[in-house]
């Protein structure tokens, strides 16, 4: 299961959940909410810096590098038997934690196609708004010759009447 909410709602999603794996996606000034000291160092994953304005990452880790980071968090999710829930969190909910759902939805489901993917993904958020920037990149590190960027281009506009504090996607690995 993927868990997406914005940062007002992540220690909400994290206490009714239980992740084992948490994705923070931060800007410069946000912090980290605290309830995540509880996991793991290498179970939580911190982006600080805005890919979706192209902002250069306090640690000076490349887009690529991130790419891979998140990856492998998909990785860790597949060989692990317990299949604990994925918490992934920006400021809105919106844009870098849909791209990073769908990011990982396309990696453990390596079977299904980036556009039924990517209608699950619009199904259950209308909201979504998935960053291009790092879906292409995924899409070039996963090999997938430009579908996932095709996908979410051929998505219907997201609808941002629309939020949702908390989605949840399930997984079929």
């Amino acid at each position: 299961m993927i868990i997406v909410s914005s940062l007002d709602h992540a220690e909400e999603a994290f206490r009714k959940y239980d992740p084992s794996y948490v994705i923070s996606l931060l800007d410069c000034d946000e912090p980290t909410p605290p309830v995540f000291d509880t996991l793991p160092e290498n179970n939580h994953l911190r982006l600080i810096g805005d890919c979706a304005k192209g902002d250069k990452p306090k640690d000076n880790e490349d887009l690529a590098s991130r790419c891979a980071r998140i990856l492998d968090v998909a990785k860790a999710w597949k060989k692990d038997d317990k299949k604990s829930p994925i918490l992934i969190h920006c400021n809105e909910g919106a844009a870098r934690s849909m791209a990073v759902a769908f990011i990982l939805m396309c990696a453990i489901e390596d079977k299904q196609s980036e556009s039924s993917i990517a209608k699950r993904l619009r199904a259950a958020a209308p909201h979504a708004d998935p960053n291009l920037l790092l879906v292409s990149e995924a899409d070039a590190a996963l090999g997938r010759n430009d579908r996932m960027i095709e996908a979410v281009l051929d998505l219907c506009p997201s609808c941002t009447t629309i939020g949702a504090p908390i989605t949840i996607f399930s997984l079929n690995d």
